[in-house]
């Protein structure tokens, strides 16, 4: 199994991701991958949850990871609410459709695609990585340009 575990680990990054999903075993399963891989996770088992720790880490996130179907509310009312306490963190739909169909939604940077329940470790973290250096390079384009 080791080998298996060592073929997911990539280099040490640190940064801190918001897990919003119901469903406890796909959540401590996608834990256990990100945590390995060097990031911090914050767990969050309901919308309302998650927007409380929004308020407490908002400076310290750099990415939300949501299940499309949580057990008070969508994600697509969850990304709308965390849109409107503020922060910008790019969020990450765990839900089978494709990116076009998830960026209809009007709430910022939002990425879909990945299978709803425990994602392959490999495809989470090609997901997480391009989304955060998506988000990375963009700002630093806006920045730049100001």
């Amino acid at each position: 199994m080791s080998g298996l575990i060592e073929r997911w680990k990539v280099e040490k990054v640190m940064e801190t991701v918001l897990l919003v999903d119901g469903d406890a075993a796909s959540r401590q399963a996608m834990k256990f991958v990100l945590e390995l891989n060097g990031y911090r996770v914050i767990e969050a088992e309901h919308g309302l949850e998650a927007l409380q720790v929004l308020g407490e880490w908002a400076d310290d996130l750099r990415l939300a990871l949501c299940a499309e179907e949580l057990p008070d509310m969508s994600a697509k009312d969850w990304t709308r609410q965390m849109r409107f306490l503020g922060p910008e963190i790019p969020t990450l739909i765990l839900t089978e459709r494709d990116r076009t169909e998830i960026e209809t939604m009007p709430v910022g940077p939002v990425y879909g695609g990945l299978p709803a329940r425990a994602p392959a470790p490999a495809r989470l973290l090609e997901k997480i990585r391009f989304a955060l250096d998506e988000r990375f390079f963009s700002w630093r384009s806006r920045a730049s340009a100001a």
